[in-house]
């Protein structure tokens, strides 16, 4: 068995202690209990990167709602001046509309 030394709070040492006393064992071994749950379980290492992951995709997510959002919104701009003009009615003609499908702001990406 390897000995170790570690340096910690008042607060800390004072509950270990508590545990110990209530499980009429030593520091030391709730210590050794405690990291060895820790090692053991690598899941729990591994959950900040699982994390991590998820967080990203969420965020990838969010950005093509907005920028689908922003292409609506910049749509709805052009239905309603369209709106009423008779020269716009054919949408293969309307040369606005045409320049907002064929732009090259890569919303869909």
């Amino acid at each position: 068995m390897k000995k170790l030394t570690i340096r910690i709070d008042d607060f800390i040492f004072d509950r270990l202690s508590l545990v110990a006393k209530d499980n009429s064992t030593s520091v030391n071994k709730i210590v050794n209990a405690i990291l060895e749950k820790y090692i053991n379980e690598p899941r729990e290492i591994n959950y900040l990167k699982e994390l991590d992951v998820k967080l990203e995709e969420i965020y990838n997510s969010l950005e093509k709602i907005s920028k689908r959002q922003y292409l609506h919104f910049k749509l709805s701009k052009q239905q309603f001046a369209n709106f009423g003009y008779l020269s716009n009615a054919n949408i293969n003609e309307d040369k606005c509309l045409y320049e907002l499908f064929n732009s090259k702001d890569n919303f869909n990406e």
